[in-house]
């Protein structure tokens, strides 16, 4: 099982999990986009000790842009799914306090569905923009050098 199996990983990416608890094979292809932070201590490490210098890998950052975009699509689509459900709830029992209670709920619901889509959807953009931002800089510093 992978340090990443833990419950909420579980919970928020069921599809990375087979039934004995194991990430899949699609799971481990995508492990490479994860991201990890570089230590200074560590080779090719981004501090000041020791390290001979800092990489990025603009393939994972982009494929981490393109897995967020996906939590995005399914958050806007899963995220409401009990909408029309709260909905009947609420109408149907419009009169008792179990349904303004219900009408209540799905409004915060709403809102948080709506709060974590923007969230998301920045760091989305923000993935994409640092790929695309490394791979810019890059080309430059390789032209400058006349590599």
């Amino acid at each position: 099982m992978s340090d990443r199996a833990t419950a909420f990983d579980r919970m928020m990416n069921p599809w990375a999990y087979d039934a004995d608890g194991n990430l899949t094979d699609r799971a481990r292809a995508q492990e490479a986009a994860r991201t990890q932070i570089n230590s200074a201590s560590a080779p090719g490490g981004g501090g000041g000790g020791g390290g001979t210098g800092f990489s990025a890998d603009t393939n994972a950052l982009t494929t981490a842009g393109n897995n967020s975009d996906q939590i995005h699509a399914r958050l806007n689509t899963d995220g409401r799914g009990a909408d029309e459900a709260t909905t009947k709830v609420s109408t149907s029992l419009a009169n008792w306090s179990t349904g303004k209670a219900a009408a209540g709920a799905a409004g915060t619901w709403d809102q948080c569905v709506a709060a974590l889509g923007g969230t998301i959807g920045q760091t989305t953009q923000a993935l994409r923009a640092t790929a695309t931002n490394y791979r810019q800089n890059e080309s430059a510093v390789q032209h400058d050098l006349g590599a």
